[in-house]
């Protein structure tokens, strides 16, 4: 038996289990940024943070169905004349 390959700690249904999770939260958070029931109140996660996370984890998903290590690293010379 293998181990599951990790990247970022995750390994690929983990991330995948993540991904689908921040894509709900963004069609929660697409309903209202907060309310409240009764006095209590709840507020939902900026935006721009849940992008980040979905953008994150579709990295790690990415990364881990096809098979890189990391991320990819580019080098660029430019000459000064």
């Amino acid at each position: 038996m293998s181990a599951s390959k990790k990247y970022r700690g995750y390994t690929l249904e983990e991330a995948k289990t993540e991904l689908e999770l921040w894509k709900k939260v963004k069609r929660a958070a697409a309903t209202g940024k907060s309310y409240m029931i009764d006095s209590r109140q709840l507020t939902r996660h900026d935006l721009a943070e849940i992008n980040q996370e979905i953008d994150r984890f579709s990295a790690i998903v990415d990364a881990l169905s096809t098979g890189r290590s990391g991320p990819v690293r580019t080098y660029a010379r430019q000459s000064r004349w």
